[in-house]
């Protein structure tokens, strides 16, 4: 089942004026997993990236 606030997106917008809205994170299951989620894909792209900075260092020595 969805959450009612967040509509299942795991973010809540409020408008604050014409034009922009803020963006915060609800506090439902499916925004823990979206956060779960992130996380995890932040914590492969970093491993890729210093594995590509450690390809690149060899390469330059």
């Amino acid at each position: 089942m969805t959450c009612d606030k967040c509509n299942g997106t795991g973010k809540l917008y409020t408008k604050v004026a014409i034009g922009a809205c803020l963006v915060t994170a609800c506090d439902c299951e499916h925004a823990e997993q979206a956060r779960q989620k992130f996380e995890q894909e932040m914590a492969d792209f970093r491993q890729r990236l210093h594995e590509a900075k450690e390809r690149l260092k060899r390469e330059v020595s």
